[in-house]
């Protein structure tokens, strides 16, 4: 027996207090339209008057509907005579998400209720900018904005600038407007997407993604895009637990030895490491956030900037081998070959108490040791 022509749109899953647990047909819908045009869900048909506000009809293909209100399968509408083989899941999910936009934003446009976009927005924190002039922009946050203040006119299948909206949002006050998009199979027109119309463009699988549309649009979501939207301003913000950040801290001790520590900024290891009585003068500098790596490179020149700083400009005085006439050249991170000895000694240390240490003269000479340690 061959069978209908039909487009399987499966067993929706709304819950329901009464029907046993059974399975749908492939002929089952959870909406239908009224008499009186309005969407009905299958929940709210009394099994006692099941026809009080019909006839109902197809949202996809305008054919007769019946509830099926039985003992055996889920509660739903299905075709009186079978469903035609032109009735298709798309226009049924495409008219059933259209008709509850609709609907929604009419009564909350009439009733003054609010009815909320939702879009993430940054959010800047301070909390380290007076010490280091750093302000984290990692976070974002969720932003509500009432469409009902924006727009007081709503339409459906609407003209505007030689397009057609699926649902269009006007003002009476202004010139504004906004096109929400029903996308189910096919996206949003590139044509329409560039003519720079303010656009809200809405994915829909499913009974269930459509009944959302009733608490709002929540853009979070991926299958939920914006359009030619002004980003929202960014939200100012004092986090109370901050954000980890790591900074380079560049160290001068009362021995004259300089080198450096990467620590968390704010953490135990600072407050240890800041805390030491021999320590004479520090700077911490590139700041970030998280555990940034940072090459030879990068170190070098901010170490060279601090003895330079301290040596001859504050006439602090430095006993290390990055300034030392006797340095033959970095062997790696941590050791540097000493001409002297013929040997490769630590960088951070052997220059204290060390009897071949010979310093540089001026600052250009300071500085041309100092590049040539360098390397990657």
């Amino acid at each position: 027996m061959r069978s209908r022509g039909y487009v399987d749109i499966g067993a929706p899953s709304w819950g329901r207090a009464r029907p046993p647990t059974g399975s749908y047909g492939p002929d089952a819908s959870r909406y239908v339209r009224t008499g009186e045009g309005n969407l009905i869900d299958i929940c709210e048909v009394n099994s006692d008057d099941r026809y009080a506000q019909g006839p109902y009809t197809c949202l996809a293909c305008g054919h007769l509907m019946v509830p099926a209100l039985g003992r055996t399968r889920k509660h739903h509408f299905k075709h009186k005579a079978g469903r035609p083989a032109d009735c298709h899941n798309e226009t049924y999910l495409h008219q059933l998400a259209k008709m509850t936009l609709f609907s929604v934003l009419s009564e909350a446009i009439r009733t003054g209720q609010p009815y909320w976009l939702t879009r993430d927005r940054p959010v800047v924190c301070s909390y380290y900018e007076e010490a280091f002039g750093f302000s984290c922009t990692a976070k974002r946050a969720p932003y509500g904005t009432d469409l009902t203040t924006m727009f007081d006119q709503v339409a459906v299948e609407a003209g505007v600038d030689g397009f057609i909206a699926d649902i269009l949002l006007s003002s009476s006050k202004s010139d504004a407007r906004m096109l929400l998009e029903i996308a189910v199979t096919h996206p949003c027109d590139e044509t329409k997407i560039s003519s720079g119309l303010p656009i809200i463009e809405i994915e829909i699988q499913n009974e269930d993604a459509a009944n959302r549309l009733r608490d709002g649009i929540d853009t979070s979501f991926r299958c939920t895009r914006c359009h030619n939207l002004p980003n929202p301003d960014t939200a100012p913000h004092l986090c109370k637990t901050p954000c980890s950040a790591n900074g380079l801290a560049l160290l001068l001790y009362k021995s004259g030895k300089v080198w450096y520590s990467e620590l968390g900024v704010g953490t135990r290891d600072e407050e240890q490491i800041l805390s030491d009585p021999h320590l004479l003068a520090h700077a911490i500098v590139d700041v970030k956030l998280g555990h940034p790596t940072r090459s030879w490179n990068t170190v070098l020149d901010h170490l060279r900037a601090f003895i330079i700083q301290q040596a001859f400009e504050n006439s602090r005085a430095i006993r290390s081998c990055l300034v030392c006439r006797n340095n033959g050249g970095r062997v790696n991170n941590h050791d540097a070959f000493c001409v002297a000895k013929g040997r490769k000694v630590w960088m951070s240390s052997s220059a204290i108490g060390c009897t071949d240490y010979d310093p540089a003269g001026d600052r250009d000479e300071a500085i041309h040791i100092l590049g040539s340690l360098g390397g990657p």
